[in-house]
């Protein structure tokens, strides 16, 4: 029997694109793509335009515009089928198989692309719902689509069983309400700061905090702490690092690079052997993708940790330090999930499953962080 033949819908690809930063081409190339993908996705899946197509009207190499693909793939926005073919995938194309339940992911754009930690455990949990039996895709908002309920109509035409969301922000509080009116169930994943709803599973750092801030005292005399903030500021963050650290009798100061550049801002802190260094999630991915060697330069002359998890070098050599990592293990976090949704009891509300990340001191930074 023939096989079914899948039009090529998508309009031209766009003629005047321009690269903001030369050297981070594939960052913005992977954005560009997103954003196409995601506003010309039907209901049926589409043929997408060929790897070196895009290459020659953009004249960039053909492995960048690769492992652009490769990275749309993992999303769950691309697939590629024999033949050399890739595919935008269609929003209804899981109720054509044989599935336990229709899974929808919605995913923050700027913490998936940024936050490494994020970013695993999207990979990791779509992964092994698909190997369990479950269909499964990944919806990509900005914090603004919670309003005017814009996310939700976004949500509800993929006609999801159940949605799994991972750090609830103000659009999933703006949002849920709305799903669960219309049978969908909500299963939330807290991880380092307060949700905006009830979550049935929660990543807990701060033992993995402590257990580092005591290694500081003991083994490098650390008196006095910098905390190191990004662009964007959680308070109930801060507010934990403060009662962590007041607890150990540590002095601590938080600090940004305001005006500066920031290598010279990170330049400037580093002196005095007591001083340590702590980089929450935000502020880690920013120094790690703008200032990258001045990053390593610090790694290398202090204590640092990231209490956020590894963070990820885009399209920089993933620096030869050590670094103190407050690490989840988030194949685990990805089975137990899956495990409960199979049996049923992820949707017991009464009772909370708490993962408890652990502390790897001086870890050496290349075996953990990711190089884009």
């Amino acid at each position: 029997m023939a096989r079914k033949k899948i039009a090529r819908g998508l309009p031209p690809f766009p003629s005047r694109l321009t690269f903001k930063a030369k050297k981070h081409k594939g960052a913005e190339l992977l954005e560009i793509l997103r954003d196409i993908a995601m506003a010309n996705q039907q209901e049926e899946p589409q043929v997408f335009y060929p790897i070196r197509e895009v290459a020659r009207h953009l004249r960039v190499p053909v492995s960048t515009v690769s492992r652009v693909y490769d990275a749309l793939e993992e999303e769950g926005i691309l697939v590629s089928v024999r033949g050399s073919k890739t595919l935008l995938q269609g929003l209804s194309g899981g109720r054509h198989l044989s599935v336990l339940g229709f899974i929808g992911m919605p995913a923050l754009t700027s913490s998936f692309v940024t936050l490494q930690d994020c970013r695993t455990f999207f990979i990791r949990t779509r992964r092994e719902l698909r190997i369990r039996g479950f269909a499964v895709a990944t919806v990509f908002y900005d914090r603004a689509e919670g309003q005017n309920g814009r996310l939700f109509s976004r949500i509800d035409k993929y006609d999801f069983d159940t949605v799994l969301w991972h750090q609830p922000d103000r659009a999933a509080r703006e949002t849920v309400p709305q799903l669960k009116d219309g049978g969908v169930q909500v299963i939330g994943v807290s991880d380092r700061w307060f949700p905006s709803i009830r979550c049935q599973y929660e990543v807990q750092r701060e033992s993995a905090i402590v257990s580092i801030l005591h290694d500081w005292r003991a083994n490098d005399a650390i008196t006095s702490v910098v905390v190191v903030r990004g662009i964007e500021i959680s308070e109930a963050k801060e507010e934990l690092l403060k009662t962590l650290l007041e607890e150990e009798g540590i002095a601590y100061e938080f600090k940004s690079a305001g005006d500066q550049r920031l290598a010279d801002f990170l330049s400037s802190l580093a002196g005095d052997k007591r001083r340590a260094f702590i980089f929450p999630s935000t502020a880690a991915a920013l120094f790690a993708f703008r200032a990258p060697e001045a990053l390593a330069k610090l790694m290398s002359r202090a204590r640092v940790l990231l209490s956020g998890g590894p963070a990820s070098f885009p399209f920089a050599q993933v620096p030869d330090v050590v670094a103190d990592l407050v690490v989840v293990d988030w194949q685990l976090v990805a089975e137990q999930i899956v495990s409960d949704l199979i049996s049923r009891k992820a949707f017991d509300r009464a009772e909370t499953t708490v993962f408890e990340a652990k502390a790897h001191v001086r870890a050496p930074l290349i075996q953990y962080a990711q190089r884009l």
